[in-house]
């Protein structure tokens, strides 16, 4: 954004410097405010069991009463049909239709969680070396028509999370799936035992090896592309956390450090038991026990974005 927007906190202060009160300046400010609609996107090196975590988010905000838009990216598998026959017969290759379901909803209709699928962007003829122009109009449209119908717009694409839609998007927050926390180091097998004995790690060398093994697709996209300053970070681990309270709280001050601000720590249950991609049931969405589990980290990410600029 650029750097001579404010607030309007900021507003309301200057106001107040001029003689005005600032209660009366700050109300002022924020009626005369033209309406922000977020356009979050969730960054990810695998997306695999990440899902559940993003829905929770959305369905406790759903449950507050906003209205939220789960827009995706529509399989692209339908553009790589390959001709078959001995003369090779041109395919004609037909795009799916858009798509769109409420997941959960309040029976006053206040709060609702709405998925939606489309295709983001159509192929044009090729360049000079043969490579098919990408035009992103259809999803620019789509968005630019979801922030005038819903209060918060989560992209989920098909593909890769690295880096999806880095124009359209108002807020970065990089979700981090954790199989194993890495609280130590130099683990081997204890003889006739399932357990496993290392050294243990500090707190700020255990924030050092996440942002080694976890975090490093922020940074490496190439000399060609700009590194992602997140707005956010969010940690998912399997079953159990391993470490108490007081240990998690230093490896965030070391994430603070180095520009990474830690919103919360989420658990799911170990790998076995969890269907790998694919949305909640709408059983699951349905329970208030979902929403419950996410709101208070739905809750901060919401002040993340209360506090952007316009």
């Amino acid at each position: 954004m650029p750097k001579h927007q404010t607030t309007a906190a900021q507003a309301a202060r200057q106001d107040a410097n001029t003689g005005a009160k600032y209660t009366t300046a700050l109300r002022t400010r924020r009626e005369a405010a033209p309406a922000r609609t977020p356009v979050v996107r969730f960054l990810s090196q695998e997306s695999g069991y990440l899902y559940e975590l993003i829905c929770g988010i959305a369905a406790a905000w759903a449950d507050t009463g906003l209205r939220v838009l789960l827009f995706q990216e529509a399989d692209s598998s339908w553009r790589w049909t390959m001709p078959s026959g001995r003369r090779r017969q041109p395919v004609v290759r037909t795009a799916p239709e858009p798509e769109t379901a409420v997941l959960w909803e309040q029976p006053a209709g206040s709060g609702t969680l709405v998925h939606h699928t489309c295709v983001w962007d159509v192929w044009g003829p090729g360049s000079d070396r043969g490579m098919p122009v990408r035009d992103r109009t259809p999803v620019r449209t789509a968005v630019a028509a979801a922030r005038d119908a819903y209060d918060i717009v989560v992209l989920l694409p098909d593909g890769s999370w690295s880096s999806p839609e880095r124009e359209l998007a108002t807020a970065s927050i990089a979700a981090v799936d954790l199989v194993d926390f890495p609280h130590t180091d130099c683990r081997v097998a204890v003889p006739g035992t399932d357990e496993h004995r290392g050294a243990p790690l500090s707190p700020e060398q255990c924030a050092a090896v996440l942002r080694e093994r976890h975090l490093s697709f922020l940074y490496n996209f190439g000399l060609a592309a700009l590194p992602i300053e997140p707005d956010g970070l969010i940690w998912q681990l399997h079953g159990k956390v391993p470490v108490d309270d007081a240990y998690l709280q230093r490896v965030d001050c070391d994430m603070a450090r180095v520009g990474l601000r830690t919103l919360g720590w989420a658990t799911i249950e170990p790998l076995p038991l969890r269907p790998r991609r694919g949305l909640p049931t709408p059983e699951q969405l349905v329970s208030p026990d979902f929403a419950r589990r996410h709101r208070e980290i739905a809750a901060r990410l919401r002040q993340v974005l209360d506090a952007m600029p316009a």
